[in-house]
């Protein structure tokens, strides 16, 4: 009875672990997003502040976003590992979560909705533009 408690103890923390590094990822993708708006705006502060060279400029920002791509992978990897690690532990079948939560789901839908206004948009304009060319033949 004792060992079955212990157990379910080290399972607890187990867990609680997987948890926590899933909320740490979550912070580290959410900084790793932020610096690929920040380390360009730097770069293009830095290209026209001290007006040297725009081509190192250019292969810094370049090399930045690889470096910054690169850790964005690896913390979704890593993540990913420990999610189906402790799935694998546990003998339950669930689908890894996402580390940028529910809120990208609902993207898909707002995304949908602007590319059909804009055919829509689009369509309009050439369907004036045909009925005005109609309108000149006749």
């Amino acid at each position: 009875m004792e060992e079955k408690n212990r157990y379910e103890e080290m399972y607890e923390k187990l867990v609680l672990y997987e948890q926590k590094m899933h909320e740490s990822n979550q912070k580290k993708i959410k900084i790793g997003l932020r610096c690929i708006w920040i380390i360009p705006l730097i770069f293009l502060f830095l290209l026209f502040w001290t007006e040297s060279n725009k081509v190192v400029f250019l292969i810094l920002w370049i090399a930045s976003l690889f470096g910054i791509a690169v850790y964005l992978i690896l913390v979704e990897y890593s993540d990913y590992n420990l999610q189906e690690k402790l799935s694998e532990i546990t003998d339950e079948e669930r689908e890894p979560e996402a580390l940028l939560g529910q809120e990208i789901d609902g993207m898909e839908k707002n995304l949908k909705n602007v590319i059909r206004k804009i055919d829509d948009t689009l369509n309009a304009e050439n369907d004036t533009e045909e009925e005005a060319e109609e309108k000149e033949n006749a």
